[in-house]
C-alpha cells in the first residue's frame, strides 16, 4: 500500500480507492458480526421463553398490550377530533417541554 504523497495539491486515487475498499470490508464484516449475534441473542431469548414455560404468558401479555395501544388510540382520536384547539395547544405545549430537557 503507498502511502499519500505529501503535496497538498496532489490527490493518490488509488490509494483513497484502496482505503474504500478496505473501509467497505471492514464495514462488511461488522454487520456480519452485528447480524450474527442478533440472531444468537434472538435464539437464546426464544429458546428460555420456550423452556421456562414463559413464550404463551408472554404472547398473551403482547395480545392485552396490543388491545390497550388500540384503545387509547381509539381514546385519543376521539379527543383530538372533539377539541382540535385544545389537542393543538397540548401537542405544541409538550414540544416545548421536550425542547427545553432535549437542551440540557
Amino acid at each position: 500500500m503507498s502511502a499519500p504523497q505529501d503535496k497538498p495539491n496532489h490527490i493518490d486515487i488509488e490509494y483513497l480507492k484502496q482505503q474504500f475498499e478496505h473501509l467497505r470490508a471492514e464495514m462488511a464484516g461488522a454487520r456480519e458480526r452485528l447480524s450474527d449475534n442478533a440472531h444468537a441473542a434472538l435464539d437464546r431469548i426464544s429458546a428460555y421463553l420456550e423452556s421456562s414455560g414463559m413464550s404463551p404468558r408472554v404472547e398473551e401479555l403482547e395480545e392485552t398490550l396490543k388491545g390497550k395501544g388500540k384503545e387509547a388510540m381509539t381514546k385519543l382520536e376521539e379527543q383530538v377530533t372533539h377539541r382540535p384547539i385544545a389537542s393543538v395547544a397540548v401537542a405544541f405545549g409538550i414540544g416545548l417541554l421536550a425542547a427545553r430537557l432535549l437542551r440540557r
